[in-house]
Parts: structure tokens; C-alpha cells; sequence
């Protein structure tokens, strides 16, 4: 029961955030001409109180190995990562700089919330149209010429901890259309915070950042993607495994 009233503490103080971020920023920001790199930086701050707030109220904490492995010398790359609940669309902004993201189009309809994603302009598909795909690759391109990494969730929506999905190919097919390095992200975040409302447990979420693949190296795969979508299937499952089997 007590931990049921840290959850409810939780999102009631997450949405007086909200709200707050919604009358001093993305209100004005909608009615102004302000630069991307500024609602960026809105957002990024909104996406550190999330993560504070869980730590503090619930007692949700992280740990990161392999961060060393992130290209450093500031040029975009594409950043795949596992997805097993809402936690890690807020947690990619701690440690990827400036970037955009692949999302389904229904989070833009979170009340308020919603209103502040589209202040960041990510590419929202519709997963059940078959031109997402081709959103993803003209869109996407457009994001990294224009400098900004880009953060892809290849299963296509949150996955259970114990459950695994064939992976969707456009990560792939965008990685070697732009020639771009590509980084492997994994993390339990499941074991806290499985889909829906109900957060689990208190606990330590383990984030590891697997490789990075150069583009030298994406230059081996062949051009229709698949051989580069199951091996990258194949390094995010097995080390999804191994953080779900070491707990919280």
C-alpha cells in the first residue's frame, strides 16, 4: 500500500511539472519563433526532474557501463536501444546529446504532455501505415543533416522483460542510407516500470551501451538492411537477457 502512495505522489508532482512547463515554456514557445536547440534544452530539463522525481520519491535509481563507447567527436549517429516501458524515453536525454526521436504518433496525445513533444518536432509514425517506413528514412535523414542524432526504439513499441520481437529494419535501412554511426543500448528499466501505470518496485535500473558500429563497419552489411537488423536483434536480446537475469 505504501509503495502504491509513492507512485500516486509520484505522477501527482510529475503532472504539476507538467503543468508548470506547459504555462512558462511550451505555451510560449507555440506562439513564438524560438530555435530548436532552445526547446531542446526545455525539454531536457523537463526529462532530468522526471528522472529526479523517480529517484527521489520512488527510489528509482540508474547505473551506466560502456558510456565510454558513445562517439565524442559531436557529429550525429543513430542511437537503438531496447524498450520495455515509458523510463527510458525520458533517460536517452541524460545521455545523448542533442538529438530527435522515432515515436509513435498516439504520445501526442498525452494531455499536455503531448503538447510539449510536438514542441520538439520528432518523427511520429503511424505503425499501422506502411509509409512509416519511408517517413522514418526521409525524416530521419533530414534530422542528421541537420546535426542531430537520433534515438530509435527497433521493436516498434515496449516489449515485456521476458518477451522478444523480430526487429523493425528502418534503423537499419536509415544507418546505411546516411552512413552514420550506430550505437547499442540496452537496459532492464522492465523490472521497474513494466507498461502501463503501475511502476513495480524501487531498484537500481542497469543501462549498458553495447558498441558502437562505424560507419567502416556498416559499410560489410549488404543494402537491403536485414543482415544488419538481426545482427543488431541479436546484441540487444542477448544483453537484454543477461541485465534482466542480474535484477534491480
Amino acid at each position: 500500500m505504501f509503495w502504491r502512495f509513492r507512485v500516486l505522489a509520484f505522477y501527482t508532482i510529475i503532472s504539476a511539472v507538467l503543468i508548470l512547463f506547459f504555462i512558462l515554456f511550451w505555451m510560449p514557445m507555440q506562439l513564438s519563433s524560438i530555435s530548436y536547440a532552445l526547446r531542446y534544452r526545455v525539454a531536457e530539463l523537463f526529462s532530468y526532474i522526471f528522472i529526479y522525481l523517480l529517484w527521489l520519491v520512488c527510489g528509482i535509481k540508474f547505473k551506466v557501463t560502456g558510456r565510454e563507447k558513445l562517439p565524442i567527436d559531436g557529429k550525429p549517429y543513430i542511437a537503438l536501444s531496447n524498450h520495455q516501458s515509458f523510463w527510458e524515453n525520458f533517460f536517452m536525454q541524460l545521455i545523448i546529446p542533442e538529438h530527435s526521436w522515432v515515436i509513435k504518433k498516439e504520445l501526442f496525445d498525452i494531455p499536455v504532455f503531448g503538447f510539449g513533444l510536438r514542441s520538439v518536432s520528432p518523427i511520429a509514425v503511424d505503425r499501422s501505415d506502411g509509409r512509416s517506413v519511408v517517413q522514418i528514412l526521409e525524416e530521419g535523414s533530414k534530422k542528421i543533416e541537420a546535426g542531430l542524432s537520433l534515438i530509435i526504439f527497433p521493436e516498434g513499441g515496449t516489449v515485456k522483460i521476458d518477451s522478444s520481437v523480430k526487429f523493425k529494419p528502418s534503423a537499419a535501412k536509415l544507418a546505411l542510407n546516411t552512413r552514420v554511426p550506430v550505437v547499442l543500448i540496452v537496459h532492464n528499466a522492465g523490472l521497474v516500470w513494466p507498461k502501463g501505470f503501475w511502476l513495480k518496485r524501487p531498484g537500481t535500473i542497469k543501462v549498458k551501451v553495447i558498441e558502437c558500429l562505424s560507419a567502416e563497419q556498416l559499410s560489410t552489411y549488404s543494402s537491403d538492411a536485414r543482415d544488419l537488423t538481426d545482427y543488431i536483434q541479436e546484441k540487444i536480446n542477448s544483453e537484454k537477457k543477461m541485465l534482466v537475469d542480474l535484477g534491480v
